[in-house]
């Protein structure tokens, strides 16, 4: 049964794979989830943080073309996800969800044409309830009635909320839209988003392509602190097609300086969580919008062979935590660390950890600041700071300098 699952799933994403130039990696694993979609984080933008209900067609070819013209689309950021208050207050007499109307007057597939058109995907909501979370009729019992919709739509992304439930399990209820959306032969990613509850993380992989691994996120950093503390020992759970969803971003929103920003987006990039923006992208400043814009960091978030990061040293989330702490990411051979300053009042000074306090297999690595972008060369032994700001990230990326015959010794 083992093999039979593997060449089925080789058979079932080769197409994604090859268009993605990531063969060679995925063909030595086994996906996640059978269904194509999440071969890495997802990476767009959603309605629900900035505009809530407040959506309508224009809303959505605007923050479409926002996107392009930002170059956020060619930084990785392709899906424009539509969240709750799309549909009318009932059913059609078929039993179909239809779009309201007075806000989508041309419908969803128009929508979807629009973005395909742009090099964009479209994602749509529901909920595993009889109604979703604003009150409007959801997908419980209608599972392979709204999937055939979604896929006759377009709809590239689908995320499945938990409000209004039966009370069963949200995986019973969850495996059920899986199965629907797989009938229709489309490939959509699947976003699970039960709040963190029923352990998901243990059984999400079977099921979605990311899984909520807390509640809902909030633009003030005691709510990035708490979300981060809450995902940091769950790595073991993500891979290939299924990932760890600590919530959206909320860079460019108020409620974050900029130096909190980074860190919100250095903790999220490392988690290897999807990455969905959640501002009003015609008011986004430069510097957040340089911060959703890190080619390094991103290139962490997406690299194939990078692991979540986990917490290596002084895994104190408190607000008056004694000490950074140092989380490890590996990529390969090779790693990226960060120091996050969770403390509130304290600056840290002359931060000093030694490479076998991390555990790393090298000897020599090259370093490079992932913010400043500044190259400092080739560190041994120890990796030294000389401030860390409250709230601030430092972030490096190691890259190990392989020890010739040459300069064996020359430590």
């Amino acid at each position: 049964f083992f093999f039979f699952f593997f060449f089925q799933a080789e058979d079932g994403i080769r197409d994604a794979q090859e268009s993605r130039g990531l063969g060679d990696v995925y063909k030595r694993q086994v996906l996640a989830l059978n269904n194509g979609q999440g071969l890495t984080p997802a990476m767009g933008f959603s309605t629900w943080n900035h505009f809530y209900c407040n959506i309508s067609e224009d809303v959505i070819k605007a923050s479409a073309d926002q996107l392009i013209k930002l170059g956020l689309r060619d930084a990785g950021y392709v899906y424009m996800n539509i969240d709750d208050c799309w549909m009318e207050y009932k059913r059609n007499d078929k039993g179909e969800l239809t779009p309201n109307p007075r806000r989508f007057p041309n419908g969803i597939a128009a929508l979807a044409d629009y973005c395909h058109a742009r090099g964009l995907k479209l994602g749509l909501y529901s909920s595993g309830g009889y109604r979703t979370c604003e009150g409007l009729p959801a997908s419980l019992n209608h599972e392979e009635v709204d999937a055939a919709s979604f896929a006759k739509w377009g709809i590239d992304y689908l995320k499945y909320d938990n409000c209004n439930n039966d009370g069963t399990s949200s995986k019973e209820r969850y495996s059920r839209m899986r199965d629907a959306l797989n009938k229709t032969g489309r490939g959509i990613y699947f976003s699970l988003c039960n709040w963190g509850f029923e352990n998901i993380w243990e059984w999400g992989a079977d099921v979605g392509n990311s899984w909520r691994t807390t509640f809902d996120i909030s633009p003030g950093f005691w709510s990035i602190r708490d979300l981060a503390r809450r995902n940091i020992d769950l790595g073991r759970y993500s891979r290939v097609g299924g990932w760890n969803d600590p919530d959206m971003l909320e860079v460019g929103n108020e409620g974050l300086s900029s130096v909190e920003a980074k860190t919100h987006f250095t903790v999220w990039a490392m988690a290897r969580s999807p990455l969905i923006i959640g501002c009003d992208l015609d008011k986004v400043s430069k510097e957040d919008l340089a911060i959703l814009k890190n080619k390094d960091l991103i290139e962490l978030n997406q690299d194939a062979h990078a692991k979540q990061a986990y917490c290596a040293k002084d895994c104190d989330f408190s607000s008056t935590a004694r000490a950074p702490q140092v989380s490890l990411m590996e990529i390969g051979k090779d790693y990226a660390v960060a120091f996050t300053n969770w403390n509130d009042d304290r600056v840290f000074t002359n931060v000093s950890v030694d490479f076998r306090e991390l555990k790393l297999r090298g000897a020599k690595y090259k370093v490079k600041d992932l913010w400043s972008k500044d190259e400092l060369g080739v560190v041994s032994k120890r990796f030294n700071i000389e401030k860390i700001e409250s709230h601030e990230t430092k972030v490096y990326r190691l890259n190990e300098v392989c020890l010739t015959a040459g300069n064996v010794g020359r430590r």
